[in-house]
């Protein structure tokens, strides 16, 4: 008898039913307001990384990360710029600053813990399990459909797109910060071009 020695990845699946049931806790509230869900899904975000920083380390399945901080950085930066391209298609939002600086805090907030989520544990789990392309597919999934009930199904494929982005940053600077950096950008510039 022949036997695959294939193991579904269970854990990397049960933390991607973790993160998307955070969003569906956020669509579920955001009728009681939207700072009340958005502050409720980035608590769960948090929960969820703080749980999984525990979690076994990496076999090494992750990249050396010979750009280095600064580089690191810089290439968050450059592909923040990069995911901005397809907002200046549209016509300026025509909203000032009013506002902007203490929405500009949280959505930096919430981008980052879902990139700690998304590109840190999950990504981390889905590469030990299954690979990097598994992880940089089902991160960006799972970032397109945590933006659904936000954005709906006309965005779908512009946030996969920015998934697959991030998560190609993620495996190339084997880092999550660069990926925080280039997700706040972008919604940034949302605040614009929305």
């Amino acid at each position: 008898m022949i036997q695959v020695g294939l193991a579904a990845p269970r854990r990397a699946v049960g933390l991607t039913g973790l993160v998307l049931g955070a969003a569906l806790i956020r669509a579920l509230l955001l009728p009681l307001g939207d700072l009340l869900s958005t502050l409720v899904f980035g608590g769960c975000l948090l929960t969820i990384a703080w749980v999984e920083r525990t979690g076994p380390a990496s076999r090494g399945g992750e990249s050396p990360a010979s750009l280095g901080i600064l580089g690191s950085l810089i290439a968050g930066l450059m592909v923040g710029a990069v995911l901005l391209v397809p907002l200046t298609a549209g016509s300026l939002s025509g909203r000032g600053l009013d506002g902007f600086w203490t929405w500009a805090a949280l959505a930096a907030l919430i981008a980052t813990l879902e990139e700690i989520a998304v590109r840190g544990a999950l990504y981390r789990r889905w590469s030990d399990e299954a690979g990097p392309v598994a992880a940089i597919v089902a991160g960006a999934a799972v970032f397109a459909l945590i933006h659904l009930p936000r954005y709906g199904l006309s965005a779908m494929p512009l946030d996969a797109a920015v998934g697959l982005a991030l998560g190609g940053l993620r495996a190339l600077t084997g880092r999550v910060a660069p990926c925080a950096v280039a997700h706040t950008i972008a919604d940034w510039g949302a605040w614009f071009w929305a």
